[in-house]
């Protein structure tokens, strides 16, 4: 029995010591707000990988149960989040399991309890201490074989202290002036030459009483609701890139079948055409070649002929001889020519050209940003700075200069108006069109003197 509670024992210190992405004994353990432990390299690179391709990224969510934890600092690079998120103690302690007031002191002890307020191992006779000391009286101490409930216990309230990040302490103030809680050091130190440091339960009192809390939530709730409806529109719009994608690629496939089917028509025609004419040419080749044979068994029976009558008497040699002259000057202007054909197809340059193509088509992808934080004009609330003349109430839009002065656009007139010290200075005409912008796919304006 003691062998199985030793070996239970075991198990459960693997399991909380053990980060579950790498698999290893936790080095440098960061506890995350829903209470899951990582490694500080390995929660690092989760990180980054999972923020590096979202548009400003201000949080993540975590690798075990999918809770979206806020970003730890919003001017802080998400390469350094992670050092941000702090140490989980209560895993150290598992793992060294020596008591920590004892190795200040350079004296190693076996811890027994845990201070969730210090959030230190504590050997027996230090939690003794711990519990005598007025000052840490109240401290809650939990045996550490008690550990594996408490964290489950954890899991379900979520009740942690709050820590002064520069010092680790219990926060027990709050700068106003800077907005910052701290702890006493703090106040001593950094925040001692504020205005005002409130006690942390008098500034808990005051927000209770005033209407800044219920007007952060009204905000915070009114901004939600834009990022709702933008998240709405978001997923519209990624139906419509698929939707238009799925038709730009059925008119590139049916444009694709239709060329095919056109050349492969010409090609039919073209085949065509080609046995036409070759037949025609062999035909005329032919005629040809039978006419010079003709000729050539001619020829070859005149000399038969003329030889023969050498041997015969002189009335038929004489016959013979004028009669084949006549003839066959009669075959030799009789108009026969030398025959020659030779084929060539010259290809539609409208075909060749196809070969030059480098792309099927031109895809251009037109992205518009909108800030979700726009002025509300409806309940914003204005005041008149200064009236300028020659304005005509046509303004369409300006914009500030460093020195102060300003720049109308003047739409009915297109116009420049330059304004110093509510004086008209400048005036010059323009011609303003829309164009696109060569980076990043967006509408520019381009202005014209």
């Amino acid at each position: 029995m003691a062998a199985s509670t030793e070996k239970d024992s075991d198990q459960i210190k693997e399991i909380t010591t053990t980060c579950p992405i790498c698999f290893e004994t936790y080095k440098t353990p960061r506890n995350l707000p829903c209470l899951h432990t990582f490694c500080h390299n390995c929660l690092g690179s989760y990180i980054i990988s999972t923020c590096k391709i979202k548009q400003n990224p201000v949080g993540f969510h975590c690798p075990i149960c999918r809770r979206f934890v806020p970003a730890p600092s919003f001017t802080t690079e998400i390469e350094k989040w992670a050092e941000l998120v702090p140490i989980n103690k209560m895993v150290n302690m598992l793992n060294e399991k020596c008591c920590d007031a004892c190795k200040r002191a350079d004296e190693e002890e076996v811890a027994s309890d845990w201070c969730k307020s210090c959030l230190e191992s504590l050997c027996g006779p230090c939690a003794k201490a711990h519990k005598r000391n007025v000052f840490t009286q109240k401290h809650e101490l939990i045996p550490i074989e008690n550990f594996q409930k408490v964290s489950e216990e954890s899991e379900s309230h979520e009740l942690v202290d709050v820590l002064c990040q520069e010092h680790s302490n219990q926060v027990e103030y709050l700068c106003v002036d800077h907005e910052e809680l701290c702890c006493s050091r703090c106040v001593c130190t950094k925040h001692r030459k504020c205005n005002q440091i409130d006690a942390i339960e008098e500034a808990s009192e005051s927000l209770r009483k005033s209407e800044k809390l219920e007007a952060l939530c009204q905000e915070i709730s009114q901004f939600e609701e834009k990022l709702v409806t933008a998240k709405s529109e978001a997923e519209k719009n990624i139906r419509y890139v698929d939707n238009k994608s799925d038709q730009i690629r059925e008119e590139s496939t049916e444009l694709r079948n239709k060329i095919v089917n056109h050349v492969d028509a010409l090609l039919e025609n073209h085949l065509s055409d080609l046995a036409q004419n070759v037949k025609e040419q062999k035909d005329r080749l032919t005629s040809f070649e039978d006419a010079v044979s003709d000729r050539q068994l001619l020829m070859a029976q005149y000399l038969q002929t003329l030889k023969g009558a050498q041997k015969t008497l002189p009335p038929v040699l004489v016959h013979e001889y004028f009669k084949i002259k006549r003839q066959f000057r009669h075959v030799k202007m009789s108009g026969l020519s030398k025959c020659t054909v030779k084929l060539n197809a010259d290809v539609c340059n409208d075909l060749t050209g196809i070969l030059d193509v480098t792309k099927f088509a031109d895809l251009k992808a037109e992205t518009k940003s909108i800030p979700l934080n726009e002025i509300d004009l409806t309940y914003a609330s204005m005041k008149l700075v200064c009236e300028l003349d020659d304005s005509n109430g046509d303004v369409t839009g300006g914009c500030f200069l460093q020195n102060g002065d300003i720049i109308l656009a003047d739409h009915k007139y297109s116009q420049l108006l330059h304004y110093n010290n509510r004086k008209l200075i400048w005036r010059q005409n323009f011609i303003c069109r829309v164009s696109e912008k060569i980076e990043g796919n967006e509408r520019s304006m381009v202005i014209r003197f």
